[in-house]
């Protein structure tokens, strides 16, 4: 009885950890006076498990719309890795559509939450720790009106033609 007790538990507690695999990376950031500076991006820090997994890059910003008006957020994201590897991804996340309207969602206190995948199916090069900063590359020093930035890192699910 011990042993089956114990099996469960293991085969549970395994479960359980597995579940977590899905996502590496899922932190909010909050910005003082809702202010996001040109020139101090976002540093996060990861270890991707596998070099075959892909995963999917997700923002998820809080704006207050009566400081920040534009129609999209441009993004910078510089990936390094502790053997001198970078790369740098550009994206825009779209906070109006064509017609003007602003898109995403209305929280509690009145600002716009807009979520978008700004890359899909990114591979890393190697195990090693990375380091991703996520700026604002817009032409101006200082943005007001960005409450939060929320950086998702998750694994893709490929499907394959058959």
């Amino acid at each position: 009885m011990k042993k089956l007790t114990f099996t469960l538990l293991l085969i549970g507690a395994i479960a359980f950890c597995s579940c977590g695999d899905k996502v590496l990376l899922d932190e909010t950031r909050t910005f003082d006076r809702e202010t996001w500076l040109r020139f101090q991006p976002e540093q996060y820090e990861l270890t991707p498990q596998s070099t075959d997994d892909c995963y999917n890059f997700i923002i998820t910003a809080t704006i207050d719309t009566s400081r920040f008006r534009e129609a999209g957020l441009p993004i910078m994201l510089e990936i390094d890795n502790s053997n001198h590897e970078n790369r740098t991804l550009f994206a825009t996340l779209l906070l109006r559509n064509h017609n003007g309207n602003w898109m995403g969602t209305v929280d509690e206190n009145g600002n716009l939450v807009v979520t978008q995948m700004v890359r899909q199916f990114f591979f890393f090069s190697s195990t090693t720790p990375h380091t991703i900063k996520l700026g604002q590359r817009t032409s101006k020093y200082e943005i007001h009106g960005i409450r939060s930035i929320n950086f998702k890192v998750e694994k893709a699910k490929v499907v394959y033609p058959e």
